[in-house]
């Protein structure tokens, strides 16, 4: 399975997105983040990431989710979700991502992955989860999701039967 991180900076009812300039996901509203490299746990993936992608360096945030992706192609991936209240560094625009603020009850779920809108509000509203979403191929132009579950709790071991 290859391990990822995503972080999602709030504040004041607000939430930084990122609009996905290129690679996986071009086209998208997401957190920012990416793949866990050697020897990196998530956290240090989370500062590493926010470093690159929009210039800040979290200094505090909390693990809402432990998110599970697969498809029927093949595609086995996985990782932690984070909110950040605090950083510090000013927010700016790399290569990779467009950082936008969003307000939190108003997200542009149409142009973002479509399990989105099944967890984020959930995890907004203080809820910790552990969610499966298997679709029909991520790499494709629209995927769809198939089937998915999703509990209440964040569990080190990912569960892989839906």
């Amino acid at each position: 399975m290859k391990k990822y991180v995503l972080g999602y900076p709030i504040k004041g009812g607000r939430i930084l997105l990122i609009y996905k300039k290129r690679g996986f996901g071009k086209g998208l509203y997401n957190g920012f983040g990416g793949k866990l490299e050697a020897g990196e746990n998530s956290q240090d993936a989370l500062k590493r990431e926010a470093s690159e992608e929009i210039g800040i360096y979290p200094i505090s945030f909390h693990r809402v989710a432990r998110l599970y992706f697969t498809d029927d192609v093949g595609t086995d991936m996985g990782g932690d979700v984070y909110l950040i209240t605090q950083w510090s560094g000013s927010i700016i625009e790399s290569d990779e991502a467009k950082p936008v603020w969003f307000d939190m009850k108003s997200l542009p779920f149409e142009y973002m992955w479509e399990d989105d809108k099944i967890w984020l509000p959930l995890v907004l509203k203080g809820n910790k989860i552990t969610a499966h979403f298997h679709f029909d191929d991520l790499h494709s132009d629209k995927p769809k999701i198939l089937r998915y579950k999703v509990i209440k709790g964040i569990y080190e071991e990912i569960f892989v039967n839906l």
